[in-house]
């Protein structure tokens, strides 16, 4: 990869060609992957060899040309007006980022080589020194596939370095919370538009003595003009960062197969493994006639797949006659990081359904190989912070994908994760009460049609203060709104005319509202002294919340009078003392502070940390909530046990109540 006509007949550089400037992109596409600048030629793949090794790995494809006036077959060619990379279209070079450690422009100290007291060294390396011998040594970040020059890792800038979310996303909900989670690769590099590998099969070799590689993102031939090219959406794993955090990034999985021999285990050298798939220039004379299916004398891509026993014994047999122990079918999964190919903020991922779904990008399956050779399973690499938080799937085709599991990467997804278990409890016990509902409605309504209802004696107190009731009404549509957002929250594929990010707004919105007519409501009963309504009276209080169970589960139907008077002085009977008594001084104050948890993990991450996370507040909050809707449903059927349905209903409405007047004294229980 150099121009042999730059040096003289010794080896010695020719004066013509010697120039000071910085590498151009071109060098450095020379060795890590495919560079295209002319405007003027269409970008086409035909040429890729394998020392475009990153292109190769991943699909990147350094061009500041537009897609659609690529020489390739894309599909949807004619949408696709991005650039192949924006930073190469804003004439952002390789070495603007990559720059060699000693240029006294980039340079940085690193905290090692620091004094303790300057915040600022400002002596720098001379421009002659540098321009005389720079270092070969580049500024990089740290890749999944990349182990070389450790001491250099994390040494370029990050995209926070020059770009700031403070402007720019102030559409996304809790920004800073996103980026604690996710890279900003992950949104910016949502699809790469070139083909990639997707596995390589040393386990058999094609008859020019390569192994078996398939590409992801392509149906046809790798170069072919007519082959449409697709592209893919890389699958993102945590990747740990300089700073010890844990981020969601894109990456490329590539599935290899190889033999092995010995302990510890070795790869099979080329030519053992030639030597015994062939006699010579042809196939052995047994393969052929154990893996010619159709028998026409020539094996095909299929047929030399490693799909049985009886295939995978007879090269074994031949590995062992050329002297290796034990050979054996080894597979790994070797993750390669993505970087590159960044879109512009148009072709940035900005849905929130495309991570907040059921079908979440998040854990959507990558395909690794259409087939296991020897029905070997591969295993991750994870030598270089990229983790492996999921789980390997063989479908009944045989193909095997890999699809990350949120819990296991210490992640809770709104509108994807929840936790079965406690939905089914939500659901049995909201269910549970609407049926307990019907059948005792039912049963009320088959009374009265068998015997007249009583007329008792009615008089009309004012029952319940203007601020009573406005309190009341307002937390009541705060959270019934709060449980109608929090559902669609939840499961927002079941809801799909409604925008999740509104939705999380105006929940939050109405979150508020509801603590602050709380805190309010709290003060207004302190100091009023209604706080006693809500406070059972020990002495006798046990037979009275007998007395009214039995009234609710015999005496109504009877058409008996209520055991306990309703006064202004004692509004609640035992058993909705003990009922408020439970929700205001438990579930709401609960339901309250794991909501603020939620809400504040981006700004105390790790107070709620401590308490689980979002993985462990989440599912209680979403207890609490179906708890509150069962309250509901119950809450609003006893208003109507009344001496007329909405008695209850029309008094905290209007403030004055139709009581019934008891007979004796002893019947308000006082």
């Amino acid at each position: 990869h150099y121009n042999i006509d730059a040096f003289d007949e010794d080896g010695l550089l020719l004066e013509g060609f010697v120039n000071v400037q910085d590498p151009t992109n071109a060098n450095c596409g020379s060795c890590h992957g495919v560079v295209h600048t002319d405007l003027n030629t269409p970008l086409t793949l035909e040429s890729l060899q394998t020392g475009d090794w990153s292109t190769l790995t991943t699909g990147q494809v350094m061009s500041p040309q537009r897609l659609l006036n690529s020489g390739l077959n894309l599909a949807d060619k004619e949408t696709l007006s991005r650039s192949w990379d924006i930073h190469m279209e804003r004439v952002v070079d390789c070495v603007d980022c990559h720059y060699a450690l000693n240029n006294p422009v980039y340079y940085q100290e690193t905290d090692e080589d620091q004094l303790d007291h300057l915040m600022f060294d400002p002596r720098r390396l001379d421009f002659g020194e540098y321009l005389y011998r720079p270092l070969h040594e580049f500024a990089k970040g740290s890749s999944a596939q990349g182990t070389l020059a450790p001491q250099y890792d994390n040494s370029l800038r990050r995209c926070d370095d020059c770009h700031s979310i403070e402007v720019t996303h102030n559409w996304l909900p809790y920004k800073e919370r996103h980026m604690d989670a996710v890279s900003c690769e992950s949104c910016h590099i949502g699809e790469v538009y070139a083909p990639a590998l997707e596995s390589v099969d040393w386990t058999a070799l094609q008859a020019d003595g390569t192994p078996l590689i398939a590409y992801r993102g392509i149906e046809g031939e790798l170069g072919a003009s007519n082959s449409l090219v697709m592209g893919y959406e890389p699958v993102l794993l945590p990747r740990e960062n300089a700073d010890g955090s844990t981020t969601l990034a894109p990456h490329n999985l590539v599935s290899t197969w190889f033999w092995v021999h010995g302990e510890p285990e070795r790869p099979v050298r080329e030519q053992d493994l030639q030597a015994a798939w062939f006699d010579g220039d042809d196939y052995a004379a047994e393969i052929v006639d154990l893996f010619d299916a159709d028998g026409n004398g020539r094996l095909t891509t299929t047929e030399l797949i490693l799909d049985s026993d009886a295939k995978v014994s007879l090269i074994t047999e031949r590995l062992a006659d050329q002297g290796l122990s034990n050979p054996r079918i080894s597979g790994e999964i070797q993750p390669y990081s993505i970087n590159h190919n960044v879109g512009g903020a148009d072709w940035a991922v900005r849905d929130c359904a495309t991570c907040h779904g059921e079908e979440s990008r998040i854990s959507q399956p990558l395909v690794l190989a259409s087939y296991l050779p020897g029905g070997v399973q591969p295993t991750f690499v994870n030598d270089n912070g990229s983790s492996f938080n999921g789980t390997l799937n063989v479908t009944d085709d045989g193909t095997l994908q890999y699809a990350l599991i949120t819990n296991e990467a210490g992640l809770y997804i709104l509108g994807h994760d929840a936790v079965n278990v406690i939905d089914w409890i939500g659901i049995i016990l909201f269910l549970g009460v609407f049926a307990g509902v019907i059948v005792h409605g039912g049963l009320r309504y088959a009374s009265l049609r068998r015997q007249p209802p009583s007329h008792p004696q009615l008089r009309e107190l004012y029952m319940y203060s203007v601020y009573e009731r406005l309190w009341h009404w307002l937390q009541t549509v705060a959270i019934l709104l709060l449980i109608v957002t929090g559902l669609i929250i939840h499961k927002p594929d079941k809801f799909g005319a409604f925008s999740f990010a509104y939705m999380v707004q105006i929940h939050n919105i109405l979150a508020a509202i509801l603590v602050i007519n709380a805190f309010l409501s709290l003060f207004y009963h302190l100091v009023s002294g209604e706080i006693k309504q809500y406070l059972p009276r020990p002495r006798g209080f046990f037979d009275q919340a007998i007395e009214q169970s039995l009234y609710y589960v015999r005496g109504i139907f009877r058409n008996e009078p209520h055991p306990f008077e309703k006064v202004p002085e004692r509004k609640l009977n035992p058993l909705q003392q003990m009922t408020y008594f439970g929700i205001l001084n438990v579930l709401l104050p609960l339901q309250i502070l794991t909501g603020i948890l939620m809400w504040g993990a981006q700004r105390w991450p790790d107070m709620a940390a401590k308490l689980g996370g979002l993985p462990g507040l989440a599912p209680f909050h979403t207890l609490i909530a179906w708890l509150f809707a069962t309250f509901i449903v119950m809450h609003v059927y006893l208003t109507t046990t009344g001496h007329t349905p909405l008695a209850g209903i029309k008094s905290m409405m209007l403030g004055w109540d139709e009581v019934e007047v008891h007979d004796h004294p002893a019947a308000s229980h006082d």
